[in-house]
């Protein structure tokens, strides 16, 4: 009897450490990070979302080794309100794509994430994030971006001279 008590409570025991593995759904890495820039997973990032999915990070932004530099989204909760960013981390602090801000925030509920690596894509329909009615000059993506996809909707995030560029397609 006593046994299986013990037996019982280990199978519990073991059954918890599983649950609170998958509760993450970015490697620990990256959820440290958010904490440390204010926020957290999006714990019901694939709620109600049919089919698969792109994950809500992809490693690989800066060209080199992939695991040197990760775009993510993470949230931040307050009372009845949340907010979404999108994070780039990354160890090399000299990259040209090291000058745009860190932190972007986002007003609609995130898509999956990808590294956009597309050379042949021009600046055409982009619009700069903070200000959309400022002039861009013609040109091709010289550096990865940032696609953000779901339901039909893409979202490319792109590092110009400092500053994020945004184009969205339906």
């Amino acid at each position: 009897m006593r046994n299986a008590i013990l037996t019982i409570i280990v199978l519990f025991l073991g059954n918890t450490n599983i649950a609170y593995d998958q509760a993450l759904l970015m490697p620990e890495d990256l959820v440290e990070f958010a904490e440390k820039n204010g926020c957290g997973q999006i714990d019901d990032f694939y709620k109600n979302r049919p089919g698969m999915l792109k994950p809500p990070y992809a490693y690989g932004y800066f060209s080199g080794p992939e695991e040197n530099s990760a775009v993510f989204w993470c949230q931040k909760k307050e009372r009845d309100k949340r907010s979404f960013f999108l994070l780039t981390m990354f160890e090399d602090k000299q990259h040209e794509l090291a000058r745009c801000p860190v932190k972007i925030e986002w007003n609609n509920y995130p898509g999956g994430l990808s590294i956009y690596t597309d050379r042949q894509t021009t600046l055409e329909g982009f619009v700069y994030l903070k200000d959309p009615k400022k002039k861009l000059a013609k040109g091709n993506l010289t550096n990865n971006a940032i696609r953000s996809e779901y339901d039909g909707v893409e979202i490319i995030f792109y590092c110009y001279k400092g500053e994020w560029l945004i184009r969205q397609r339906h």
